[in-house]
């Protein structure tokens, strides 16, 4: 093609016909403009084309992820509230008399309420699409929007977490130590070293301490304050699962 194209200028050339030389050039001109928009228009195509089959890709595994976030929400959530109610619970007894104290197995309540519970996320799309900076692929901005609120909102909720197992071991367990039996509290894990203590601590004492009440009653507002941004997590993620949910269903 190209030595059908360079005969065809030597031919005008040879006939001195400067004329039509000079069309055919602009022809040829426009032709190569024309061949260069056409390239650049099929390699603008393929681009977008593998752009929307990644952007398809990530949706579908943030769809995947987030349907599994509900779940470990859902048993972090559970785990929460059976600690913050052992803590209710205890509250409750302040004051108590010893025989209405010891109608209740304050070795287990006690238990439950240093229920230890962590929560891990599946976010590794979520990072590696950010870290990647690749979030300009998707072309929903409310899916963009729900992603940015998702990692804010994981920050405030970590900070609260950390704020509670602080107060609890740096505050709450190291006041209860010459209190309480860890020893007796721990037989409800079936752990070969717990039991029976052979001390025999007395609680009574302890449930009559309005520093004991206040000890509670702060946990309590810690366990609520990560019980209220885990509810606004898990609200969250029911909108991501929402905004992600495959086309047709």
């Amino acid at each position: 093609m190209i030595k059908f194209f360079r005969k065809i200028r030597y031919d005008l050339l040879e006939k001195n016909n400067a004329g039509k030389y000079l069309k055919y050039a602009i022809g040829e001109i426009i032709l190569v403009m024309i061949g260069i928009l056409l390239a650049l228009q099929v390699n603008n195509w393929n681009n977008n084309r593998i752009e929307k089959n990644e952007e398809k890709e990530v949706i579908a595994k943030l769809h995947t992820d987030f349907q599994e976030n509900k779940k470990v929400l859902k048993d972090f959530l559970i785990e929460v509230n059976n600690q913050m109610n052992a803590h209710i619970t205890l509250m409750n007894l302040i004051g108590a008399s010893k025989d209405d104290l010891f109608k209740h197995n304050l070795d287990s309540i006690f238990y439950v309420s240093f229920g230890y519970s962590e929560i891990a996320f599946a976010d590794n799309t979520i990072k590696n699409i950010i870290q990647s900076g690749k979030l300009n692929i998707l072309k929903n901005e409310k899916t963009t929007d729900l992603l940015y609120k998702w990692n804010t909102l994981s920050e405030i909720r970590k900070t609260r977490v950390t704020k509670l197992d602080n107060w609890s071991n740096k505050e709450l367990i190291p006041y209860l130590l010459d209190k309480i039996s860890f020893k007796q509290m721990d037989k409800a894990s079936n752990y070969p070293w717990t039991g029976i203590s052979k001390v025999k601590p007395d609680y009574y004492p302890l449930f009559q301490e309005v520093k004991f009440e206040n000890y509670l009653d702060n946990s309590i507002w810690h366990y609520q304050q990560v019980k209220e941004r885990c509810l606004e997590t898990d609200k969250l993620i029911d909108e991501i699962i929402e905004a992600t949910k495959p086309s047709g269903n």
